[in-house]
């Protein structure tokens, strides 16, 4: 399942890295609350566990504010401390800099640079009855930045272009849990063996599709072993709608 907006928290997750970031800051939690945005109470609850985890946007201000590193602090990777982070970085080889990009979260005060773009995020939220029931969204206020440069090497309009965030292990090794996936919602098609997302029922799916007789679609995941293989017919009321081809996605070592 998937979830754009918001990191839950687990068990020896997040909860303790916020805690960690806070405690080293040596901030008030009023300093704190007043950097991300949110009262003193909410930072309060991020600590304590009583509620969800900030949204990224609000995990990156958290992040900026503490001098962590932003991926550390959702994922637990990588150096605790930024500027740690970034020499890590700049010792590497120039070849290996097109790899070396920033999750490009975006604090909302910030304007976009002129190579970037504006991208909507898609997400599940659940419909107003409050039955349990989700329904995909695109954007409802979410949003990301993202490289044009990126965009056009893949041959993807930009108004075509949206983001979310893989949940689970389904599609491990090769997408993992938490990363950002990019979406060409211009590309519909079945392309065998390629990687698409899919509004499930309401439930947004990321899966390999390969092409069947009478227009039907195997629904692949990379992680067989625990995932096994559906096949759909596209006529059938109950099959997953394409929501676009997925072009790009973070990698994690």
């Amino acid at each position: 399942m998937l979830n754009p907006a918001e990191v839950k928290l687990t068990e020896m997750g997040i909860q303790e890295r916020i805690a960690q970031a806070i405690s080293e800051s040596g901030m008030s939690k009023s300093a704190i609350a007043k950097a991300c945005g949110v009262s003193p109470s909410a930072v309060t609850q991020w600590v304590s566990g009583e509620t969800k985890a900030p949204t990224a946007e609000r995990l990156l201000k958290l992040a900026r504010a503490t001098r962590v590193s932003y991926t550390w602090l959702i994922d637990g990777r990588g150096h605790v401390n930024a500027t740690d982070e970034v020499s890590e970085r700049s010792l590497s080889p120039p070849d290996s800099n097109a790899e070396l990009v920033d999750m490009e979260i975006v604090d909302g005060d910030e304007p976009l640079r002129p190579d970037e773009v504006w991208l909507p995020v898609f997400r599940e939220v659940e419909f107003a009855a409050g039955d349990g029931a989700t329904q995909v969204i695109e954007n409802h206020g979410a949003r990301e930045r993202f490289s044009l440069p990126r965009l056009s090497r893949a041959g993807i309009q930009p108004e075509n272009a949206g983001l979310a965030v893989a949940k689970g292990n389904s599609m491990e090794p090769s997408i993992h849990d938490g990363a950002t996936i990019g979406i060409d919602k211009g590309c519909r098609q079945v392309i065998d063996g390629k990687i698409y997302a899919l509004d499930h029922g309401g439930m947004l799916r990321v899966k390999r599709l390969y092409r069947m007789p009478l227009n039907r679609v195997r629904v692949v995941s990379d992680n067989g072993d625990e995932y096994p293989e559906e096949a759909y017919s596209l006529t059938d009321p109950d099959a997953p709608r394409i929501i676009g081809r997925v072009f790009w996605w973070e990698n994690f070592d």
